[in-house]
Formats: C-alpha cells, sequence, structure tokens
C-alpha cells in the first residue's frame, strides 16, 4: 500500500505512465491482497493458496534477485519486465531509437536452446519503450 497513491489530484486518472490494464489490474489486486493479509492473514493465505492453484502464482509477493549482469531466457526476461516472450523477441529486431545502428535488445547468448540477454539491457530496453511511447504522446488513460 502506498497512500500517497490513495488520493489523486484528479479523478480517474492513472498515476504510473506506461502501466497498461494487466498492469492496473495487478497493481489493484496487490493493493487489496495488501489489506486483506493487513486485516486477516488466514483467510489471504487461503484466497493466495487459491490463486495459487489456479497458476496465478503474480497474486504472491516474491522476491526476484536478477543481476544486471545475469544472462537471462526470453522467458525469463519477459517475467522480469512484465511483457510477453514475443515482445522480447520483437525488442531484439527492433533498431534503437536513440542509438542508431544498435538494436532496442542487443541478443547475448545462448542458454542450451534458449536465447538470452543481459537483464541489465532487458531493464533498459522496457525503460525506452516506455519512455518513446511517453515522448510521443501514445499513453493514455486506456493503455
Amino acid at each position: 500500500m502506498n497512500p500517497d497513491l490513495d488520493v489523486q489530484g484528479r479523478r480517474g486518472e492513472w498515476p504510473i505512465p506506461g502501466d497498461n490494464a494487466t498492469d492496473r489490474a495487478r497493481k489493484i489486486a496487490h493493493m487489496y491482497r495488501a489489506r486483506l493479509r493487513a486485516l486477516d492473514p488466514d483467510a489471504c493465505d487461503q484466497a493466495d493458496q487459491v490463486a495459487n492453484n489456479f497458476g496465478e502464482t503474480w497474486v504472491t509477493p516474491t522476491t526476484v534477485t536478477v543481476d544486471d549482469t545475469d544472462a537471462i531466457t526470453t522467458a525469463e526476461a519477459a517475467a522480469l519486465v512484465n511483457v510477453s516472450e514475443d515482445v522480447i523477441r520483437q525488442w531484439a529486431c527492433t533498431p534503437h531509437p536513440d542509438k542508431p545502428g544498435q538494436p532496442l535488445l542487443p541478443r547475448f547468448g545462448w542458454r542450451s536452446k534458449a536465447r538470452t540477454y543481459l537483464a541489465k539491457n532487458v531493464r533498459d530496453a522496457a525503460t525506452t519503450v516506455i519512455q518513446a511511447k511517453h515522448r510521443k504522446g501514445q499513453l493514455t488513460r486506456s493503455s
């Protein structure tokens, strides 16, 4: 819970530019979960178990420790920045908007049959995409 985000200057405007509908829904769900945890930890544990049984593991908080220098697979990269694996692949084929001649997400190597990327580059690509959309005015309340 972040009390600063509970009160907004204008009704209906989401406070975090760049969040899509799924991001917003998950953050709202996490808010409800945090409040339930504070009021009734046993009920929260039961609800967490139901969500996990249906494969919705995003509901429960996890600590992700990925160093900038870690080589991560396409699936791990997608999970790290909350996008699909197809988006990661697209970023690897997209020219960097601010660095001509360079890809948005440089490929790093291979782990078995899986393509890898450096975690720092994945985070940087996600930030660049959000900033580019913001500069172009493509972020709307319905994003």
